[in-house]
């Protein structure tokens, strides 16, 4: 992608948004000397589709952009769908076994900041659950036909269950409709996000299938975006940073540097509601301006599905969020032993798991060393 589609793609989301917000938008916006194929390439990147399609007549974008934007979105649609239906049953699944899970991200993120279940993409289903429901939610899932990949397939009572529980965060179940990202925590720091039973004790309610579902409050969905690097790859994890930013309770309490990194990347792309506070303003002033060419960076490049420099990048990140010894615990095992490490271990036992985890770690790295 280049730097010209990708800024006049900024243009174009920003003035949708203000649009959105009933802000004067400027009119339209000219497409330049970007390439068409350019721009709508952009678009699929960013996941931005279902924006611009919404604001094409403010943004006055030609009709075959637009045909091809209403091809994206209808194309879609299934998935969509698809996705509505599985996160309403693996939402009841876990519910009617009494597991209190909270649906985030996804459908429910798009009804929290629009109304509209269909105004962002489909993705994975996201649940969180209390850590200590995590293994009954796994057996849950397995049993409905969810499963982890075949190189991680773990379960309570191996080495590596009880390793990415205490280290980890989150598993992923793949499903024939949609996948299953099961969460006992929203970060692996446990100083980068609130305790799980807080999120769950502040929980509001969206309706998705005609069923209400629980979902993180406004500003807990605000803080889990913004100190999570998605914002750092996609348009549209700031996109979404800017709807909930509208709340002005949102920003009641201070943030955080990667909060604060996430939002001036934010406020440099898709820009900031109107009413966000002065103060909050003067504190993106201050992020380093090398911390948003890194965002830059991550924008105009392709997704990385696998990335070499993982850990050393979430050491990097978490170096910004840590709060006490068991951060720092927490780094010194992301460096040395991560919790996705022991998927691929068979062991009941560390005395059994660790060493062949050692391995396969060092293995991994001379490899990606060697290339």
């Amino acid at each position: 992608m280049t730097g010209a589609a990708l800024d006049l793609l900024c243009r174009l989301v920003r003035s949708a948004l203000d649009a959105e917000e009933g802000r004067a938008t400027g009119g339209t916006v000219p497409l330049g000397e970007v390439p068409v194929r350019d721009l709508l390439d952009a678009v699929r990147r960013h996941r931005v589709p279902e924006l611009l399609l919404a604001r094409a007549d403010v943004l006055g974008l030609p009709a075959e952009v637009v045909r091809v934007l209403g091809a994206m979105v209808e194309g879609a649609r299934g998935q969509r769908q698809v996705h509505v239906l599985e996160t309403v049953r693996a939402w009841r699944l876990l519910d009617a076994a009494g597991l209190d899970p909270l649906v985030f991200k996804g459908v429910a993120l798009a009804v929290l900041t629009t109304g509209d279940p269909a105004a962002r993409g489909a993705g994975d289903v996201d649940l969180l659950v209390r850590p200590e429901a995590a293994a009954a939610a796994h057996r849950l899932l397995t049993g409905a036909g969810w499963a982890l990949h075949e190189q991680g397939r773990v379960e309570p009572d191996m080495w590596a269950w009880r390793h990415v529980q205490r280290w980890g965060h989150t598993l992923t179940y793949l499903g024939a409709g949609a996948d299953v990202d099961l969460h006992w925590r929203l970060d692996a720091m446990p100083g980068a996000q609130p305790a799980t039973a807080d999120l769950l004790a502040r929980r509001t309610t969206v309706a998705v299938g005609g069923v209400r579902l629980p979902t993180l409050a406004p500003a807990d969905a605000f803080r889990h975006l913004a100190g999570h690097r998605e914002g750092w790859t996609w348009l549209r994890t700031l996109v979404d940073l800017r709807r909930l930013a509208r709340d002005p309770a949102v920003l009641a309490e201070p943030l955080s540097s990667p909060a604060l990194t996430s939002l001036a990347a934010a406020r440099a792309t898709v820009g900031l509601p109107a009413t966000v506070p002065a103060a909050v303003l003067a504190a993106l002033d201050r992020v380093p301006d090398a911390a948003l060419a890194r965002a830059r960076a991550a924008h105009e490049h392709p997704v990385a599905i696998f990335g070499g420099a993982r850990a050393g990048r979430e050491v990097r990140n978490g170096l910004a969020t840590v709060r006490g010894a068991r951060d720092v615990q927490q780094l010194a095992m992301t460096l040395v032993l991560p919790a996705h490490a022991a998927l691929p271990v068979r062991s009941a036992t560390a005395w059994g798991g660790v060493p062949r985890a050692v391995a396969l770690r060092v293995r991994r790295i001379r490899r990606l060393v060697g290339r």
